[in-house]
């Protein structure tokens, strides 16, 4: 395990690579450091890495997706997209989270076809992504999905539902918060509604929470009538109105 968490430097050592059982890496809340060695992509056995509000990161190395152990990973970067040769290519991960990636445009640029390791997916703050990724099809062991105040992302938009069903089949818990675009329900998430057992902002098929999204209205309600209590901004409104007949 290595901590190198609320550091300064500029660079990692190229003898990194040295580590060759290193399991565990921090570099989180460092302002300085701007990229990677290529040689940290030799530690075959590292399994959690960690560079989350890392603001000043503008790329990743070359052969980041050798980190065949890798299964967690946190990140915060200035890239406009993640390479899907690198993340995208990471057979073992298990948890993915983007967090304040600021100049962050596209989730993904093109394939995620590797990562069919992957439970949990977490989107926060990013605020220029329009879309979900294409390649979200190919998350069929996806369980959790949380989208957290990205508000520019439309989850309607050009999207094959049956295709995005097909990453969501195993989904158990979907996270939807601050997205003022939601003005509607996705057709994918009725597909899915079968396997969803917990969602907060869209919460459980037992309790589904909406907040902070104000565009989407009661019409919507008829699509998860069959969830027992719903909950908009933390008010329940299923038993002011039976939402079935709307």
């Amino acid at each position: 395990m290595l901590d190198l968490g609320d550091s300064c430097f500029e660079a990692l050592p190229s003898s990194i690579s040295h580590l060759k059982h290193l399991r565990f890496l921090d570099i989180s809340n460092n302002q300085s450091i701007i990229s990677f060695p290529n040689t940290i992509c030799k530690l075959q056995s590292l399994q959690t890495l960690l560079f989350l509000n890392c603001t000043r990161l503008e790329k990743l190395p070359r052969d980041f997706g050798d980190l065949v152990s890798l299964s967690f990973l946190a990140l915060t970067t200035q890239l406009k997209c993640l390479p899907a040769k690198g993340i995208g290519s990471l057979t073992s991960l298990r948890y993915l989270q983007i967090d304040h990636c600021g100049n962050l445009e596209s989730l993904f640029d093109d394939g995620m076809q590797c990562l069919t390791s992957l439970r949990t997916f977490f989107v926060y703050n990013c605020e220029r992504p329009v879309s979900l990724p294409q390649g979200l099809r190919y998350l069929t062991a996806l369980e959790n999905l949380v989208f957290h105040n990205c508000e520019k992302l439309n989850l309607m938009e050009d999207r094959e539902d049956e295709d995005i069903q097909r990453g969501v089949c195993k989904l158990r818990s979907l996270v939807i918060v601050r997205i003022p675009k939601l003005v509607a329900l996705p057709a994918w998430l009725q597909g899915a509604a079968n396997t969803l057992k917990r969602m907060s902002c869209l919460s459980t098929l037992r309790e589904i929470a909406i907040t902070g999204c104000p565009e989407l209205t009661q019409d919507e309600w008829h699509k998860i009538a069959h969830v027992p209590e719903i909950y908009l901004d933390g008010i329940e409104i299923q038993k002011q109105w039976d939402i079935s007949s709307n």
